[in-house]
């Protein structure tokens, strides 16, 4: 077997990860590359899947940041020291088998000390770790590259790929969704998927918001009646990649020598967004398709009635826009998942990139369905929702809205997917 197994927390090393991912993929074409549980069906015991996992896996890479001791459990205390915690399990998994298991160390993190990790787990602190520092990236990952490659694969000494996926597994869209908050996908090319929950909220902002334009009122009530799955992350670069490679498209998108892989896509239009969304459905039968304008302001807010999801205020490294603190803040795109997630689990709803909606253009909420379906008459121009990269803060909070030419593409211009039935 000679398959790489990712581990990582979602929550603070995403980006990272998913960096590493792509280059690995590259340059090791060979190699299957394992690093997301989004893979794992719903109902499917962790522990046995990530064992099949580790299964096809010579080595187990574990991504280590500087905050990945101090994930907390929603109900409290340290995620490392919750027996049923899937990193805690991967790790554990790989310790216990015939894996090569490697510490990778990320954004100036040191490898942790026995006292500071379970007991189950402190052989991991007598691995011999790999450092990857931003300013050396591409060095540091071609060193570890070279290391990989002297790592004989295990077993009868050939390349088992992951188990390919024949047909899409039946993902009920409808009133028989998971709880919210599950995450799931039709395949290992697919967009992950969170399930957001029905509930009614307040679109639009108040009149003394700050920042506020006329075009986002008046403020008004929507229920959406049903939960519907809402993906995790704008649409990547790799997702986009995977469609070009089906010949499903010639329009290959230029990513400004900022990357690919976990980047979202960029240089995409609405109509390039609705092609897409066609491909999607006729390959894996489920209903694809972009969000109402309601939708995504409900599945951004998240509870939320404030100017940001977390707040009033911009904040300080809370998402990628301009002033946002970040690193890549009016320079480019940020990895996808490289800022904690809103309170559905859903990342970069704002910032990074603006994402095309199914609606087209209104200047006020006059008239607004107020059921949470798209508004499509009236206009030859489509919504455009979050902000990105190089826009300052007003024009990142949840009620803010713009207008695009459909034919449009530019280099802060993607788009995030919904599973659902359309609102009739």
């Amino acid at each position: 077997m000679s398959g790489l197994f990712i581990s990582y927390r979602h929550e603070v090393d995403a980006g990272w990860a998913g960096r590493l991912a792509a280059d690995l993929k590259r340059d090791l074409p060979d190699r299957p590359v394992f690093h997301d549980i989004a893979s794992i069906e719903i109902g499917e015991d962790f522990g046995i899947a990530i064992e099949r996992a580790l299964g096809h896996c010579a080595v187990l890479l574990v991504v280590i940041g500087p905050r990945w001791l101090d994930v907390q459990h929603p109900h409290g205390g340290r995620r490392i020291d919750d027996e049923d915690d899937w990193v805690r399990i991967e790790i554990l998994t790989g310790l216990q088998g015939n894996l090569r298991v490697v510490p990778v160390l990320v954004g100036g993190a040191a490898l942790p000390r026995g006292n500071q990790l379970p007991d189950a787990l402190k052989p991991l602190v007598r691995r011999n770790a790999h450092e990857i520092t931003d300013k050396r990236w591409d060095y540091d990952v071609g060193e570890l590259v070279k290391a990989l490659g002297r790592i004989p694969a295990h077993g009868a000494g050939r390349i088992v790929a992951p188990p390919a996926v024949t047909s899409p597994p039946h993902i009920p869209v409808a009133n028989a969704l998971p709880a919210p908050g599950t995450v799931f996908r039709h395949g290992p090319d697919f967009p992950e998927l969170v399930v957001v929950p029905a509930g009614r909220f307040l679109m639009g902002s108040p009149e003394n918001e700050k920042g506020r334009s006329t075009d986002e009122g008046p403020r008004h009530e929507v229920t959406i009646a049903r939960p519907f799955a809402v993906g995790r992350y704008p649409i990547t670069f790799a997702e986009w990649d995977a469609f070009v490679a089906a010949s499903a498209t010639t329009h290959r998108p230029d990513d400004k020598g900022w990357g690919r892989g976990r980047q979202p896509v960029i240089h995409v239009s609405w109509n390039d967004a609705q092609a897409y969304v066609t491909w999607l459905r006729d390959r894996t039968g489920q209903p694809y398709r972009l969000l109402s304008e309601a939708e995504w302001e409900y599945a951004a807010r998240a509870g939320s009635q404030t100017r940001y999801p977390w707040g009033d205020a911009p904040g300080k490294n809370k998402a990628n826009f301009d002033g946002s603190g970040s690193q890549w803040s009016n320079r480019q795109t940020s990895p996808v998942g490289s800022f904690a997630p809103n309170a559905f689990g859903l990342h970069d709803m704002i910032g990074n990139v603006w994402e095309w909606v199914q609606d087209t253009w209104h200047d006020s909420y006059l008239g607004a369905p107020d059921d949470g379906r798209a508004w499509e008459e009236g206009s030859d121009s489509q919504v455009v929702r979050g902000g990105s990269w190089i826009d300052g803060s007003d024009g990142c909070r949840a009620a803010y809205r713009r207008w695009d030419s459909p034919g449009l593409r530019d280099d802060n211009l993607g788009f995030r997917l919904c599973c659902a039935p359309p609102i009739v």
